[in-house]
Order: structure tokens, then sequence, then C-alpha cells
């Protein structure tokens, strides 16, 4: 990771400095990032097993972390968010709708600009129903959002 702490993932995921309100782009339908499952042991499209968020979360932010490499994205002087310059391994990421130039500005609608911000939003994942990362690519806003159930 380059400068500063981020989050993700949510990602599970981790940006932002009060930015404008959030246009919501067509939501992109991925898969969740576990990619070491069997097919039959995958959550559906869209959805996270909260044990496998639990899981991450228990063994921590820095553990996170290693799975991430970001450098502050600064436009006049100004904090943007987090642009990724590479996720690791591929496939930890497998159908996750991130890539390298993406810029994350919020997690769970948390900022995370500073390394305080961006372990709480790691932290909000604990109670939340849902990951939500909000993005940039080639200028347009998006969302990605996954939601948390419980294995049946």
């Amino acid at each position: 990771m380059r400068g500063a702490s981020f989050v993700l993932l949510g990602i599970l995921v981790g940006c932002g400095a009060a930015p404008e309100a959030l246009p919501v782009a067509p939501k992109p339908v991925a898969k969740a990032p576990v990619a070491t499952a069997p097919l039959a042991a995958r959550p559906p499209h869209g959805a996270l097993y909260r044990e496998d968020v639990n899981a991450l979360l228990a063994r921590g932010f820095p553990e996170f972390l290693r799975h991430v490499d970001v450098e502050p994205r600064l436009v006049d002087g100004q904090f943007r968010g987090w642009s990724i310059v590479q996720l690791t391994p591929s496939d930890f990421w497998s159908g996750v709708d991130l890539k390298p130039g993406d810029i994350v500005t919020r997690v769970n609608d948390l900022p995370i600009e500073r390394e305080t911000e961006a372990f709480d939003a790691f932290e909000s994942l604990k109670k939340s129903d849902a990951l939500r990362v909000a993005f940039q690519r080639d200028g347009q806003t998006r969302l990605l959002e996954y939601k948390i159930i419980a294995k049946n």
C-alpha cells in the first residue's frame, strides 16, 4: 500500500473528504470475492455470506490491506479518494468490479480519508447488512453493493 491506510472492501472492502452527493449509477452485479470456495458454497450474485465477512474481519484490517495497493488521489490539492494501483491476488478479487485506476471515495457511506475513518468503515461491516463501495471510473461515479446474508 502506498500512502496512508485504505479500507475497502469492503473489500472488502474502502475514501472521501465530503464529496458531493453521489449520483447512483446502475449497480453492477458481481460475484462475492470468495474465489477458493467451490461453486456450490458461493453466495448468490450480489451477496456475501455473513460468515465469510466475519472471518475476514477476524483476520484484521492489516490482513485485508495486503490485498490492495492504493495511493491518494488529489485534485487541485484536495483529497478525492484512493486510486487503486493493484489488487492481489487476482483470485481474491475475482468477479469484483474494481480495477486499477478506479478511485474509491467511500465505504458504507463513510469517508475513509484518514486511518481512523478507514478502520471505522472496515469495522462497520460487523453490523452492516450490506457492503457499499462508492468509486469513480473514467469520471463516472459507480456503486458496488453486496448484501450480507446468512448461509442457509
